[in-house]
């Protein structure tokens, strides 16, 4: 199955709970867009540039309009251009710190093959959830590991951990996960703000 097919499925997936997933999706980007956005990385993954093809991240589900979901667990899908920005914010605290002033209080998760870092220029960020943590594409994983895999890392989140070996995979999981239900004050207000803790 393709990486597209594995997405019209999730996000069909969440339709069918009557969250609005597609009213969220923006119009797909550009290949001029998609290397641009890379550049800093080297390049452009392909199973999440085949995604961005097909939409450009999410806007804002509070400016949606109508019943309004998150596409990731507890994390809005970054359009390029906010990626780009997430990934600049992330080089700007490289650039200002020493490795032991952040390293030294991250984990990691058991054997999962990621670097004990607190921020990587080879992670990218592909979804936000509001206070500066991020899922990423790990592209230089440590031994072990797989190129593209998903990982989280942010100012919370000071245990590195692998959620998937790969894009694809981390959709088939998300299809596969039993989700949590919107909390009902924010659903009240039109945000179906769902999660599926064991996938963040």
């Amino acid at each position: 199955m393709t990486v597209e097919d594995l997405w019209w499925r999730w996000v069909d997936r969440l339709e069918e709970r009557g969250w609005g997933a597609r009213r969220v999706l923006r119009p797909p980007a550009g290949q001029d867009v998609l290397v641009a956005a890379f550049e800093p990385v080297g390049g452009v993954p392909p199973e999440l540039a085949a995604v961005y093809r097909l939409a450009d991240g999410q806007i804002g589900i509070r400016d949606a309009g109508g019943v309004s979901t998150n596409l990731f667990p507890g994390y809005e899908f970054l359009s390029l251009a906010g990626a780009r920005r997430a990934w600049q914010g992330w080089a700007d605290i490289r650039a200002s710190y020493a490795p032991e002033d952040f390293d030294d209080m991250i984990t990691v998760r058991g054997d999962d093959p990621v670097h004990r870092s607190y921020t990587r220029a080879a992670w990218w960020p592909f979804a936000e959830d509001g206070g500066g943590n991020h899922l990423l594409l790990d592209l230089d994983p440590a031994p072990g590991g797989t190129v593209g895999q998903v990982i989280v890392a942010g100012p919370d989140e000071d245990e590195r951990r692998v959620l998937a070996p790969g894009f694809v995979a981390y959709l088939a999981a998300l299809l596969d996960a039993d989700l949590d239900d919107p909390d009902p004050g924010a659903l009240a207000e039109g945000v179906a703000w769902w999660d599926a803790p064991g996938l963040r």
